[in-house]
């Protein structure tokens, strides 16, 4: 059995008003869905920074629900996975193509949990080295 860390792009999906049928026929098949804190980070991020009120409303919702409906299997950045983040975009940068830090996060997650990335951004985590797969694909 694959287990799975689920980038914010993919979870965030569910959210939309209509989301991608292939996407939500992804999420809903698929056992051994995991976040990474970062996933939360960014959900956050992007609800406090909505301008209209009742977007943010509905996204701080949903946050809250994710975090329990997930509540244990939500992974903690540690002390591994942030070492080799740091690994990984350093070397990165060695090849000439500056990493994202949040991306580096999360396939140092995915590496060191030994999961398989389910992302619509590919190319931003092809060179980290995790098993990736696009549900939009």
């Amino acid at each position: 059995m694959t287990d799975w860390l689920v980038d914010t792009n993919v979870i965030s999906e569910l959210i939309r008003p209509r989301p991608a049928a292939k996407v939500v026929a992804f999420l809903e098949r698929t056992t051994g869905l995991h976040l990474s804190v970062i996933t939360l980070h960014e959900i956050a991020y992007g609800a406090d920074r909505a301008p209209d009120p009742v977007r943010r409303a509905k996204l701080t919702a949903w946050l809250g629900q994710l975090a329990h409906n997930f509540a244990d299997r939500i992974i903690a950045v540690d002390a591994g996975i942030a070492e080799r983040a740091g690994r990984l975009r350093a070397a990165a940068d060695a090849l000439g193509r500056p990493a994202d830090p949040l991306d580096a996060l999360v396939a140092a997650t995915a590496l060191e949990r030994n999961l398989k990335v389910a992302t619509r951004d590919v190319d931003g985590f092809r060179g980290f080295g995790p098993d990736l797969y696009d549900p939009w694909a």
